[in-house]
């Protein structure tokens, strides 16, 4: 009796294993076929690859491919968008359309003093020379920026999204700052 307790529980989660991994090739598309595809991106003139083949340049429509699970690669200007599982099911028409954003963005800083050294990640970038400084192609993440002037230091870290940009402003003085996209405070922390 003890034994048939734990066998049964054992072979319960044997089937259910067997189960979820049949489930998984549900997902995939079978080989050895012939499917239509569509991919179209947002901006388009992206250069697309499927599964290493080089298909030009984006959009894509209506084009004869060899079925199965296969990667889709998105490049623009040198950076990698788009990577990801791309199904193309026999006989089927098999579409992917996407939104492609650089993953850079731009930092407006503004400080007061009017006139700083504006520091990027510890490395000068520029200054303010009595106007807002502009700093484009910033790498989509986290930064530090800060803003060196009447001697004193102060910087902040602040977020940087792709095509957005990331309005600084700096109060050396006060050692306070702030940090908006669209519109939206998205203050960094004091550092």
């Amino acid at each position: 009796m003890n034994l048939f307790r734990f066998a049964l529980p054992a072979a319960l989660a044997l089937a259910l294993s067997v189960n979820v991994f049949a489930d998984d090739d549900e997902d995939m598309a079978p080989r050895n076929g012939t499917g239509t595809i569509t991919i179209i991106t947002d901006p388009p003139n992206s250069d697309v690859f499927l599964d290493g083949d080089s298909l030009g340049k984006s959009p894509i429509v209506k084009r004869k491919f060899r079925s199965g699970p296969l990667r889709l690669i998105v490049i623009d200007q040198g950076k990698e968008l788009i990577n990801t599982r791309f199904n193309v099911w026999p006989n089927k028409e098999n579409k992917f359309e996407g939104k492609t954003t650089m993953p850079a963005g731009g930092i407006v800083v503004t400080t007061n003093p009017n006139k700083c050294r504006i520091l990027l990640d510890g490395e000068i970038a520029d200054r303010t020379d009595g106007g807002p400084l502009t700093i484009s192609s910033v790498d989509a993440g986290s930064h530090t920026i800060g803003a060196e002037g009447c001697g004193k230091l102060f910087e902040i870290l602040i977020p940087i999204r792709g095509e957005q940009t990331t309005e600084v402003y700096l109060d050396v003085k006060a050692r306070k700052g702030t940090a908006k996209i669209d519109g939206e405070i998205v203050t960094g922390k004091d550092k």
